[in-house]
């Protein structure tokens, strides 16, 4: 996915008002933010459908431990996320120890980090065993100097922090939460990291990547304070193409489903594309390829892709994607 197609939507986004606010009134916001509950803790062994989701949601008492894990993830990332939204209103980034510590308490872990030797299932790097703050606060830094090559580096802030595994457990989880924490921070709606098997195998293999270029310092600064220039200049350093992409994957579809959306409000009405596009002369095949590429605004319901008129003919006729 190129990186302009994202930013080129999220210029359309802007010119309709921006990301909403991620309150569940909104249906679009609701819509994400279960997906991305249940695709969150799916990574990590805990399936719930859509139906039984919203069954737990809508009040009824959780009996399994995955209708838990789903209600403390939903709960903790409506609140989160709405932090980060005050964020991008104030054009202000607020991040710190405190609420890395918060998200993981409100997940129903202790927030309390670590101390010794930890073990992250086939990771083939072994994370600090001490000065656990010492390195949070060279990933804080690190968030802050982002916005240059912003989805390269958000990537890298994803790697490390999953790489540092400051707490006993829920590392997964939190780590998620402020990546979206950045992202709606920054004006952009939340990714799906989806928790299917293939879609996690990569999620996997995109972290392995950047854990490849960076684990000499984990060996090196094992249990002795890090440097913090060196360790800045590595990150700054480290490159990523899979996990990068698969982000940039996810935010098509949740800025698409944004852009329709406030289409709608304006009472336009879901076509399907590929009616859309044959009026204008093109094929099933061209159809096809538009949509893989990213040129065209849609959203996919029940196997079939829809957008506006006005939407489709305003990309094609203006290039705009």
């Amino acid at each position: 996915m190129n990186e302009k197609l994202i930013l080129k939507r999220k210029k359309i986004l802007e010119s309709l008002g921006g990301i909403p606010e991620p309150v569940i009134e909104n249906k679009e916001w609701l819509y994400l933010l279960e997906e991305e509950t249940r695709n969150s803790i799916l990574i990590e062994g805990y399936f719930l459908d859509e139906e039984e989701l919203e069954q737990v949601l809508a009040g009824n008492k959780p009996l399994s431990k995955s209708q838990e894990e789903a209600i403390k993830y939903f709960k903790t990332a409506k609140f989160i996320y709405g932090l980060a939204y005050e964020n991008y209103k104030s054009k202000e980034f607020l991040f710190g120890i405190p609420l890395i510590r918060q998200i993981n308490k409100e997940l129903g872990f202790n927030g309390k980090f670590r101390k010794g030797k930890i073990k992250i299932a086939g990771a083939k790097f072994e994370p600090p065993e001490n000065y656990i703050e010492d390195w949070l606060k060279i990933f804080i830094d690190y968030v802050y100097s982002i916005n240059e090559n912003f989805f390269n580096n958000l990537s890298i802030s994803h790697a490390f922090f999953e790489e540092i595994h400051p707490f006993i457990d829920g590392n997964g989880r939190t780590g998620r939460i402020i990546l979206n924490y950045i992202l709606i921070s920054n004006g952009y709606p939340l990714v799906i990291i989806k928790g299917a098997d293939r879609n996690k195998q990569i999620y996997y293999k995109g972290l392995e990547e950047i854990d490849l270029q960076l684990s000499k310092l984990f060996t090196k600064y094992k249990n002795t304070l890090p440097d913090k220039e060196e360790v800045l200049a590595k990150l700054k350093e480290a490159k990523s193409k899979i996990l990068k992409n698969l982000i940039l994957e996810g935010l098509r579809e949740s800025l698409d489903r944004l852009i329709i959306s406030k289409h709608e409000e304006k009472g336009e009405e879901l076509k399907p594309v590929s009616k859309l596009l044959q009026n204008l002369g093109y094929s099933p095949e061209s159809t096809r390829q538009l949509i893989k590429r990213g040129k065209i605004i849609a959203v996919k319901i029940k196997n079939t892709w829809y957008s506006t008129e006005n939407l489709v003919r305003m990309l094609l006729k203006g290039r705009s994607i």
